[in-house]
């Protein structure tokens, strides 16, 4: 018996579907990581952030030299042409001179043999030289390949690249701010839709309870008309508040599945139960956590001022002389035509001396550029400053709001269950009924929205603080008053 017991136990685990064992409920904290994972949640930003620290990363480095490799293939043709008619006459000229210089270098006794052997030799200089042409032309043609390793190196720029590099830093600031503020936005709108659908939940729960106490009222109504105690008319009532009653539960249903579905398109998550419910913190939120931190605002503003300095920068480069160093080398000799050098080392100086463009005025606006984003940065933090003080008192308000209905709900509550005996017993009238399961609903409402809008205040109230995902934390407060 007890062996077959445990194969239906396994046969029934393993024919369950494997998600429906897995399910688990949804908190906030794992909803927040899957609307961030979701094209919905801050991927892109993601993306960006990391593209523009790539580009900061890339232009970190700018007065590294560039050195490149390069291979030419020329096909050339090169004509010379050389005069030697004059080298000629210089050599006849010279030549006569040393032989006439001759006849003095040898004993008189030699003189006719030196005259006759000089004699001859000039004779024969002139038909030696005719042998040369006066004019020699020589064409050079070859396909040669040039490889060739150059280098350039900036030594000053007067500020150009650094302003390069103080953009691209900006750059990377601005994404971050764009990111924190996405962020920020999305834990405000995930905290309305989430605790949203959680209200739905509540209120489709009240109006249920409401259906269930318009339901007893009718069965007492019938049962007190059928022994002649009420007219018809006040059965008649009861008929109507308890059809009011089920619009507003199909109302209150149709509404939880909106709240739903805008949860499960946020999230990109099967719709599944809800683990972290409707809360409230019995003390107020900490003066540490109302401070305006470094949240998405500063960062833009930080990062536009950020750029708008290294648009000054850049503009002021242009007043200014720049300087580089370059050389360059064949990396085979024996290739090179022959005009051109095996190696070539320098430096060159430029200084800007005219230009279709004002600099002064260039300069002028960029200055004024810086100003304004420093005008705007104090500008964000004083608005920022006053959202979070606003964000504060809502979320005390509320707090406030919350732990203030515990008796009045209590109290609708204990009306409506006096009513209700009361009409039993022919001391009361149905209306008195009718409006007490009314008050009663509407404490319920109150005090869940209470909860809600303390929830969604408090999410906006850390969102402008700069620290988001504290949020969860005080969501999972053990000390936290919840609505189930």
């Amino acid at each position: 018996m007890r062996y077959s017991a445990r194969v239906f136990a396994l046969t029934l685990a393993v024919a369950i579907p494997t998600g429906a064992l897995a399910q688990q409920p949804l908190d906030f904290r794992a909803a927040q990581t899957a609307m961030n994972a979701s094209p919905a949640g801050t991927a892109a930003a993601d993306a960006e952030v990391r593209a523009a620290e790539h580009q900061a990363e890339a232009v970190a480095h700018l007065y590294r030299p560039t050195v490149t490799a390069s291979a030419s293939l020329i096909a050339y043709e090169k004509t010379l042409g050389l005069d030697l008619s004059g080298s000629k006459m210089r050599v006849e000229s010279e030549i006569d001179s040393y032989l006439a210089s001759l006849s003095g270098q040898f004993p008189p006794a030699f003189a006719s043999i030196v005259e006759a052997v000089t004699g001859r030799i000039g004779a024969a200089v002139p038909g030696l030289l005719s042998a040369i042409p006066d004019r020699y032309d020589y064409t050079a043609r070859d396909t040669i390949v040039r490889p060739n390793l150059t280098a350039v190196m900036p030594l000053y720029t007067g500020g150009a690249l650094e302003a390069v590099r103080d953009a691209a830093n900006a750059q990377v600031v601005l994404a971050m701010g764009v990111r924190d503020v996405a962020r920020q936005a999305d834990t405000v709108r995930l905290a309305q839709v989430y605790f949203g659908a959680q209200l739905a939940d509540v209120l489709a729960g009240s109006a249920q309870q409401t259906l269930q106490s318009a339901e007893r009222h009718l069965n007492n109504a019938r049962a007190m008309e059928r022994e002649g105690v009420i007219a018809r008319s006040v059965t008649l009532q009861a008929i109507v508040a308890r059809d009011a009653a089920q619009r507003a539960v199909e109302r209150a249903e149709r509404d939880r599945e909106m709240a739903r579905l805008a949860l499960v398109r946020l999230t990109r998550r099967p719709a599944q139960e809800l683990a972290t419910p409707l809360f409230v913190n019995p003390a107020p939120v900490p003066e540490s956590e109302a401070t305006s931190g470094s949240n998405g605002q500063a960062l833009l503003t930080r990062g536009a001022e950020q750029a708008a300095a290294a648009s000054e920068r850049l503009a002021r480069s242009t007043t200014r002389p720049t300087a580089y160093a370059f050389g360059s080398v064949s990396a085979s000799p024996q290739q090179s035509m022959p005009v051109d050098p095996d190696w070539v080392v320098g430096v060159t100086v430029r200084v800007p001396l005219m230009t279709a463009v004002n600099r002064r005025e260039l300069v002028a606006a960029a200055v004024a550029r810086r100003q304004a984003a420093r005008l705007r940065a104090e500008q964000t933090d004083d608005r920022v400053a006053g959202e979070v003080e606003s964000s504060r008192l809502l979320v005390e308000n509320a707090r406030r709001a919350f732990l203030s209905m515990d008796s009045s709900l209590a109290a609708a509550a204990e009306n409506l269950r006096v009513n209700e005996i009361a009409f039993r017993e022919g001391e009361g009238t149905a209306a008195q009924v009718t409006d007490a399961q009314t008050a009663l609903a509407l404490a319920q409402t109150q005090r869940a929205t209470a909860a809600y809008e303390y929830d969604v205040a408090l999410a906006a109230l850390l969102a402008i603080s700069g620290s988001p995902g504290r949020f969860a934390d005080f969501a999972e407060d053990p000390a936290r008053l919840t609505i189930p």
